[in-house]
Order: structure tokens, then C-alpha cells, then sequence
């Protein structure tokens, strides 16, 4: 009997698996594995005790409502809450906008690229950016073509974004993707005057801009938070992405877009489509949880949290790495970029480190070409211990210099 050949669509053809689930089943192989890869919150991130407590009251008084089906936007009271608080807090424009409550983050950008994105499509990005924008561009036959970026700035070059929103193929380029708020991988912002900049280009084109912000919250520094790029936005050409994965949990499952109500609408018709409504037993327990205690105090407790262990790596890195590696301190988010001096041969350097048992991520995973950034890694400090990132670090110097090309 011959084997079965599946007949797969295209759009699938080009698609990668996701490095850290690959890189799972190797870890769990090894005890002592220090695991800086992982875009994971704390394990002592979550409001375990408050949420427990909060379960019996929505069980008590919402379980029918949570057990049925539900609407497509999300329930009201908690759309209502993100309202509130995007417009008090980031002053965006809730009026002319609409918020979808959607499926976790991923969710949420697979939806717009499914309403955008035609066969042959570009969709503009950060030259190193988050590898599930780059697969979910890819899913709908699009390409993912990377814009030079400046590490120091946090910020795409200006000048080619104009020149490539001006030549002749423009017309295919159907929206720019960015993380401007500690940049995933690099971990930098993107100034206000960048952001403006960024933004009156697009208008100009009539591109639309997909702002990602799973990590603006945490914020690690004393400088001010930046205005999103939402913010600017006056004629509608913006897409604002949230998530309760970086500041609640990302079991839940939930994230949000406020967008134009022309968009919105088209969102609401493809997620009736997709899964028809998120979990609303998370919905009903995020709400409740903003609604009886300080959420503002949970926040400032993660921003603590994860200071402690921004400083103990940036700490590590300086004591131990600076002579084979320098590195981007970030002002908030969840990562460290890392960049090998030119006399690393890079191949033996991951060669040693995965013999020393520690996970990074490599430059050419986190790039929209699949290539180039051989040289660069990408550290997470928010999952490990302190203890972990101690000793990870030791041992990526250690891999660092048994690396080192012979002169």
C-alpha cells in the first residue's frame, strides 16, 4: 500500500516551528538546563491568592453567563474597563475606536493580517521582530521585509521606510508591524519624534501602522513613558494591540485591539469565524479583578519584580561578558539583546553553549530575513532566578571564549 500524501495548502509551506517549542523538548532532557530563552512572566508574576478568591465570587455570580456562549467583541463591562483606562492612561482615543477582546495577543494580529494581507502582500517590520508576526504574515501568503533598524534608537530608519513607501512596488505594502515600546528582541523604545516621524510617513502613504504592545507597562526606569503611537493617530490608520499575557497570565488567553470601527467591524466578522468569542471565564475573572482591587499596585508590583532581575543580568553581563560581547541595556520589557565581538566564530559559540546547557535565542530566529544576525542572541531575565541568570551568564562567557577565533 503506498503512503498517504497530504495535499497541504500553500500558505503553510513557508512556515517555521516555533524555536522555543523546539528547543522544549531538549531541556527537558537536562536538569540543569538554565533556560534564558523563553518570553515567560515570573512564575511569581501571578496574583494567585487574589484571583482564587475572585473565582468563587464570579463562580457565585456570573457561572451561567461564563458557561454559555458569548458575544464576538467580548463581554461589555470589561471592554468598557479597557476603555477607561487606555484613555486615562495612554490617552487614546476610545470614541472613534472600538476594542475587541481576542484569544491572547497571537490572536489578534493573525486577524488583521487575515483582513489585510492578500496573496503576494508585504507587510513591513522591525528587521529583528517577534517570529509568530513574521509566520501569521506568512500564512496569508504575505512577505515579511524587514526595514533597517537602529538598536541605540529603538527606531526603524526613517529614510527607508519613505524611500521603500515610495517606489513603484508600494502598492503591495499593506501595513507596517512594529513593537516600538521595548522592542522584541532588542528591547529598546522608540522615541516620541521617532514615533511622530514613523507616523506622518505612514499617513502620507495611507499605510496602516499594527502597534504591538504586549510589554508597555513595564516600565523598569525613571524616564517618562512615551505616548503610543495610537496616541497620534487622527485619521485612522492605526491598530493598537494589547495583552493580558505580560501582566496577568498568559494562560488566560486574552488580548485586545482598539481599533478604527471600520476595522473593528472586519475583526469582529473574522473571530466570529475563527473561534467566535475568547474565554470567557478569563474575561469575567480579569474584569472582576480590576474591578476589586488596585490594578495600577499589581503592576508597580511586576515592575519591581522584574527590575530586580533586569539589573541582576545587566549586572552579570558587565562582570563577566564585556570583553567578547556588548549588549542593550532596556528601560523595561522582557529581554536583553546581546551582540558577539567580531572574533566569536558564532557556529562554535552556540556549539558551546548548548554543551554548557543554557537556551538563547539566536538573531537569525528573531529575523524577518531568516538571516544576518548571526552574531546577535536574545536573553529573557524575567522567567529564570536571579541564581539562574548568575550562573547562565558565567556560562555564556565561558562559551564566549573557548569560541574565540585563534589570531
Amino acid at each position: 500500500m503506498s503512503e498517504l500524501r497530504y495535499s497541504f495548502a500553500s500558505r503553510v509551506s513557508n512556515l517555521i516551528p516555533s524555536p522555543l517549542r523546539e528547543q522544549a523538548k531538549h531541556v527537558q532532557t537536562a536538569d540543569d538546563y538554565i533556560k534564558l530563552t523563553y518570553g515567560y512572566p515570573s512564575n511569581q508574576a501571578f496574583p494567585i491568592e487574589k484571583l482564587a478568591k475572585l473565582s468563587d465570587k464570579i463562580y457565585r455570580q456570573h457561572a451561567v453567563e461564563f458557561m454559555q456562549y458569548g458575544e464576538t467583541e467580548g463581554i461589555p463591562k470589561l471592554r468598557e474597563q479597557l476603555k477607561s483606562r487606555l484613555h486615562q492612561y495612554q490617552n487614546l482615543d476610545v470614541v472613534s475606536n472600538d476594542i475587541l477582546i481576542t484569544s491572547g495577543s497571537t490572536q489578534g494580529m493573525d486577524l488583521v493580517f487575515k483582513i489585510f494581507v492578500n496573496e503576494g502582500d508585504t507587510v513591513l517590520t522591525e528587521e529583528q521582530t517577534f517570529i509568530g508576526a513574521v509566520n501569521a504574515i506568512k500564512s496569508y501568503g504575505g512577505h515579511a521585509q524587514g526595514l533597517p533598524f537602529d538598536m541605540t534608537s529603538g527606531c526603524i530608519d526613517t529614510e527607508a521606510l519613505e524611500a521603500t513607501l515610495s517606489a513603484d512596488t508600494a502598492h503591495r505594502i499593506k501595513l507596517l508591524y512594529l513593537i516600538p515600546t521595548f522592542q522584541n528582541p532588542i528591547g529598546t523604545s522608540m522615541s516620541l519624534e521617532k514615533r511622530q516621524e514613523v507616523y506622518d510617513i505612514c499617513q502620507k502613504h495611507q499605510v496602516m501602522i499594527y502597534e504591538d504592545d504586549p510589554y508597555g507597562d513595564l516600565l523598569y526606569s525613571d524616564i517618562e513613558s512615551i505616548p503610543k503611537i495610537k496616541s497620534l493617530d487622527t485619521t485612522g490608520i492605526v491598530i493598537y494591540a494589547g495583552s493580558f499575557s505580560k501582566i496577568l497570565a498568559p494562560g488566560s488567553r486574552l488580548g485586545y485591539l482598539l481599533a478604527p470601527k471600520a476595522v473593528f467591524d472586519k475583526l469582529v466578522l473574522v473571530k466570529q469565524v475563527a473561534d467566535s468569542f475568547a474565554n470567557l471565564y478569563w474575561q469575567y475573572l480579569a474584569s472582576q479583578l480590576i474591578d476589586d482591587y488596585d490594578f495600577n499596585e499589581h503592576i508597580a508590583y511586576l515592575r519591581q519584580l522584574y527590575k530586580v532581575k533586569a539589573d541582576a543580568m545587566v549586572g552579570a553581563l558587565r562582570k563577566y561578558a564585556t570583553k567578547d560581547m556588548t549588549f542593550v541595556v532596556p528601560d523595561g520589557g522582557y529581554f536583553i539583546s546581546v551582540k558577539l565581538n567580531d572574533d566569536i566564530d558564532s557556529n562554535a559559540f552556540y556549539d558551546a553553549l548548548d554543551q554548557r546547557h543554557v537556551g538563547v535565542i539566536p538573531g537569525n530566529v528573531m529575523s524577518a530575513a531568516g538571516q544576518g544576525y548571526e552574531r546577535y542572541f536574545r536573553l529573557n531575565f524575567t522567567l529564570p532566578s536571579v541564581e539562574e541568570i548568575e550562573t547562565g551568564i558565567q556560562r555564556i562567557a565561558q562559551a564566549a571564549a573557548v569560541a574565540k577565533v585563534k589570531q
